[in-house]
């Protein structure tokens, strides 16, 4: 070899030596996916969907464009994609908003317990189309300000599912401050300090995130308060312009008070100037069956007083709470019956209260036993069959079940079709769930709508039977509960809002929960998109969550 030669690959050597590092470092870059900017337009484009972008109408065929966490393009999105998806005979909506859940709950009372990734992905909800969920509703629920920022903290960590916002529970909110045991306060008002301690909670909390109050007046310690506590606590909640949402004293089944109930929820939103959602609107019991266009003459006389109530609604006739239910409310402290109404010479007055409800709201073969593992063999059982397994009175039964030390859930069929169908076709009532993430080992008992609130109400209402228009139910799930929450840059398909966004094919959509067994996943939802994350993939999940806390804008901590 020449020394030229030799001296060539010398230098070739040396050369290769010093930027071997970078060479390599271009090699890895190559196979590295780039940033969307560097290469595409979008991260993901559907094309040729029928679009819902808002209002009463569809707009027709078109794309939707997002990139990082937005919608970038509604219509026409030219350019190239990352993803592009072929939504040709699908329908294109923003992802739907469940404004009553009670998801929280499961947290709050598992603790730290490990919980299965189903119930971190809100999966009976993801397969519903749902993108974002309310809790802290009925009066439970996380209160405390700091177990509340935690609450919120915890979802932004993990990350949830869908989106999360919070309501402040007033019934939680009253044993933090008055304590346990309100049953056996002589004066069940609250005093002065402790009125002082609950609005400077309250307050705090809207601080911390929450997006206004909620209460449970059908139950221990919620039905203890007055009308006027709840007006000075809203005036609270209406400072920081948030939202008053209500389970009413009585859905059912006397005339006179339910609609009692529905009037002090509107009087407080007079008073105090608060928006006002009725929460799970319904008539419960066979004397307040068809009183529907009496409810709604109530209401819309507010609204064209300028009063800002509104509804949610879940497409089911039956709802459901716990056991202990039936009896009457002053006879429980929290979600247990009194022992002195479950023993001795007060059982008697317990057995009037169970055997008016029987009665009146809900009968023997329409009260289901749901999720109740301490005596599994009773579940999916009715009272009724319980009863005439054991040859026992169903109002022995049911106070047996309503004294039990340990919780248990019912399924209560006590609603008319009729109704349900009238409440449905006001502007004004969103769809809602009442339900909450579950796993499919207690899901089998649970209330169907866990699984199927949304699709039940497409398919069974707008497709089959032909009651109300597509745009009109998907309105009810996406602007008017971003509206009547006013949740900013979500609800509708608009450039710069954030891509919470669902694709459904109509033909496929379906609930398939039932009574009998109801841990079942909905069919039909194709694409779901949180926060610019594809969670639902083709129809599967994809193991990706991209859910948020939302904090309400009174929030001072950002």
């Amino acid at each position: 070899m020449s020394y030229a030669a030799s001296s060539r690959i010398t230098r070739l050597a040396r050369i290769t030596t010093r930027w071997l590092p970078l060479i390599w470092l271009a090699l890895i870059l190559g196979l590295v996916p780039q940033p969307v900017s560097a290469e595409f337009d979008y991260d993901l484009v559907l094309r040729g969907g029928t679009l819902y972008l808002g209002g009463n109408a569809m707009a027709g065929p078109g794309d939707l464009a997002i990139r990082d966490d937005r919608i970038v393009a509604v219509g026409e999105a030219a350019g190239t994609a990352r993803r592009e998806i072929d939504a040709a005979g699908l329908v294109v909506a923003p992802g739907f908003i469940d404004l009553h859940s009670h998801t929280d709950e499961v947290y709050r009372i598992a603790g730290w317990v490990p919980l299965p990734g189903s119930v971190h992905a809100n999966l009976n909800f993801l397969h519903q189309g749902v993108t974002t969920i309310a809790t802290g509703n009925c009066g439970s629920g996380y209160a405390d300000p700091e177990a509340l920022r935690g609450w919120l903290a915890r979802i932004d960590e993990m990350p949830f599912g869908s989106n999360v916002i919070h309501l402040v529970p007033h019934g939680r909110l009253r044993l933090l401050v008055m304590g346990e045991a309100q049953a056996d306060r002589a004066d069940p008002r609250p005093t002065p300090a402790e009125m002082a301690r609950m609005k400077e909670l309250l307050g705090a909390g809207m601080g911390a995130g929450a997006w206004g109050m909620s209460t449970g007046l059908e139950y221990d310690p919620g039905a203890r308060a007055g009308t006027e506590e709840l007006v000075e606590l809203t005036r609270v909640v209406a400072r920081r312009d948030g939202i008053y949402a209500s389970h009413t004293r009585h859905e059912g089944p006397v005339p006179e008070q339910m609609l009692a109930s529905y009037a002090e929820a509107i009087e407080i939103g007079e008073r105090t100037g608060a928006r006002v959602q009725i929460s799970h609107l319904k008539l419960s019991g066979r004397r307040v069956h068809g009183m529907s266009a009496r409810v709604i003459d109530l209401i819309e006389q507010a609204r064209a007083r300028g009063v800002r109530v509104t509804a949610d609604q879940y497409p089911y006739d039956a709802g459901s709470t716990t056991l202990a239910s039936p009896a009457p409310a002053e006879m429980r402290d929290g979600g247990k019956v009194l022992r002195r109404y479950c023993e001795g010479p007060g059982r008697e007055e317990l057995r009037k209260g169970v055997a008016f409800f029987l009665a009146e709201d809900t009968p023997p073969d329409g009260l289901l036993v749901s999720i109740y593992p301490w005596k599994w063999w009773l579940q999916g059982k009715t009272v009724a069959e319980i009863a005439a397994d054991r040859g026992d009175d169903p109002v022995e039964v049911t106070m047996d079940l309503a004294c039990a030390r340990r919780p248990g859930s019912g399924i209560y069929f006590s609603q008319n079709e009729s109704d349900i169908r009238e409440l449905m076709q006001r502007p004004w009532v969103a769809t809602a769930s009442d339900g909450t993430a579950i796993f499919n080992l207690l899901g089998r008992w649970a209330h169907p709508r866990l699984y199927g609130t949304f699709p039940r109400k497409i398919r069974r209402y707008v497709y089959d039977e032909e009651l109300i228009s597509l745009a009109f139910a998907l309105r009810s799930m996406t602007e008017l509960p971003a509206e009547i929450f006013q949740i900013p840059e979500r609800g509708r398909l608009t450039p710069g809002h954030y891509a919470d966004v669902v694709a459904f094919r109509p033909e496929g959509l379906r609930d398939v929960a039932t009574f009998d067994e109801s841990g079942r996943y909905s069919e039909g939802i194709e694409y779901l998109v949180v926060n610019g994350v594809l969670s639902i993939d083709a129809g599967e999940y994809t193991g990706d969550r991209g859910g948020r806390a939302l904090r309400h804008a009174s929030n001072p901590e950002g």
